[in-house]
């Protein structure tokens, strides 16, 4: 049976202002789940829809109804955790992501996914990208929350931390350089701008924009923000 400390916990959780507070956040699913168990994150509580075929000695198996009315998933999946936030270390290669402004959860958990895969272990949020551990967020990630280091601050408090560090800024716009032919420089973080409006003007002003060159006679406007950080950054791991 679930104690209602817990019940309260999970509602409280559903909120950024929570999660943050208590440094705590949901994930859902059973494949999310496994990858943050074996990455060691610290786990508060387990929560199992009764006839579910996963086993940890710490869950508490509950009946079906009564999961799905704690999911905050479209469809519940068979488990439900509380982890403490992972304790990854702020680590700067040569390579870090800046998010601006990312309004979509999906978005944003195919970016962490996509970075945990390149190597990149920090990414930078512009305080107004959604929360990183938004249930749909981790959820999106498939396990790499716990890989990669997310952090929010205001666009001149990440500029500055990262010019002090010699870091050269790539911005993504329509309106750039043939990313092909723009010199990769050895210390870059890679600036992928809002959905709708693509990179502000203080990222515009303060990077070298660089654009995915277009082939055929499509005439799609953009590309989707998720998408466009994996061209880029595989573009750069096969060093052009």
């Amino acid at each position: 049976m679930l104690s209602r400390t817990t019940e309260k916990l999970l509602r409280k959780l559903a909120t950024k202002k929570y999660r943050w507070q208590l440094k705590m956040f949901i994930a859902e699913g059973r494949k999310v789940v496994q990858e943050l168990l074996d990455e060691g994150l610290h786990l508060e509580h387990l929560i199992i829809k009764e006839g579910s075929s996963f086993v940890h000695n710490s869950g508490v198996v509950i009946p079906e109804k009564e999961f799905e009315k704690l999911s905050q998933l479209d469809r519940a999946d068979e488990v439900i955790a509380i982890f403490h936030f992972p304790k990854v270390e702020k680590e700067l290669s040569n390579r870090v992501v800046i998010l601006d402004k990312i309004n979509d959860p999906g978005n944003l958990g195919t970016i962490i996914r996509t970075c945990d895969w390149f190597g990149i272990t920090q990414i930078f949020c512009t305080t107004g990208t959604v929360d990183a551990y938004n249930s749909k967020t981790v959820q999106s990630t498939m396990g790499s929350a716990g890989r990669v280091n997310v952090s929010y601050a205001s666009e001149i408090e990440i500029l500055e931390e990262l010019k002090a560090q010699n870091f050269s800024f790539w911005c993504a716009d329509m309106e750039g350089e043939n990313l092909n032919e723009a010199e990769l420089p050895q210390k870059m973080a890679l600036v992928m701008g809002s959905e709708s409006h693509g990179p502000s003007v203080f990222w515009r002003k303060n990077s070298q924009r660089v654009t995915i060159p277009r082939k055929g006679k499509s005439k799609t406007e953009s590309l989707n923000v998720a998408i466009a950080t994996a061209i880029i950054l595989g573009n750069i791991s096969l060093g052009r």
